[in-house]
């Protein structure tokens, strides 16, 4: 569950990173460095991962609108 946990905070996180980057924040280096930090983090959760990717595709929503409460009833 905590993997889970971090998982869903992670995909939260690279969203708003991504969104980050697109408007053109004049900090967009150190926002793709922490995009990048972000993505090494999912390889150390890759089951909890695809429970949230799986998840999301089942409730037809995007990964990082699920919650830690979806996932784990949805298992």
């Amino acid at each position: 569950m905590d993997n889970v946990s971090e998982v869903v905070l992670l995909l939260r996180n690279q969203a708003d990173l991504g969104l980050t980057i697109q408007n053109g924040d004049r900090s967009a280096v150190a926002t793709e460095q922490e995009l990048e930090a972000t993505r090494w983090r999912f390889f150390a959760h890759a089951q909890a991962l695809n429970s949230v990717l799986q998840t999301a595709r089942a409730l037809r929503r995007t990964p990082d609108s699920v919650s830690v409460r979806g996932v784990t009833g949805f298992r």
